[in-house]
């Protein structure tokens, strides 16, 4: 699967506006853990559709809140997976 920067960040920004801000966008370094926006019960299920979409296995140690911390933070983490 070819994965680009921009495609990664247009998935997740367009799971963030779906799933969790009710289609208000997001900045990409905006903390989304820190400030509130994504919880720990949708940090799993962004998870789940990381997995999914990406094709990607998430293990317990990659469960941290740098990987989870931003878009760009998502974005990183899953580029480093994919390929």
């Amino acid at each position: 699967m070819q994965v680009t920067t921009e495609g990664t960040a247009s998935a997740i920004h367009g799971w963030l506006q779906e799933h969790v801000t009710g289609g208000r966008p997001l900045a990409d370094d905006l903390p989304l853990l820190e400030s509130g926006v994504l919880t720990s019960l949708q940090t799993v299920e962004l998870v789940l559709f990381l997995e999914g979409h990406f094709g990607i296995s998430v293990s317990d140690d990659d469960f941290v809140e740098e990987n989870f911390s931003s878009v760009d933070a998502i974005v990183a983490f899953v580029t480093s997976r994919v390929g």
